[in-house]
């Protein structure tokens, strides 16, 4: 299986297998964060944490702590 490259907002890449989600690449970063993980915001569009991601993209993962959180959690109710 290839590797595809995600940025992270703090400027870091990980090398994630092709396929892989939010919720993998949130799982790899800390379980911490993958327990309060809510969404992904993918190049700045708000995506499922179940979404596949393609290479280059930049990736940042929503918590409760986001402005955005109590737009993902009513649209998720």
């Amino acid at each position: 299986m290839s590797e595809i490259q995600i940025r992270l907002p703090d400027g870091q890449t990980l090398e994630v297998p092709e396929g892989s989600t939010g919720l993998d690449v949130s799982q790899r970063i800390g379980k911490k964060l993958a327990r309060a993980a809510l969404a992904g915001r993918v190049d700045g569009q708000l995506v499922d944490l179940r979404t596949p991601l393609r290479d280059g993209v930049t990736l940042e993962i929503v918590t409760r702590e986001d402005p955005a959180a109590g737009e993902v959690i009513r649209h998720s109710a």
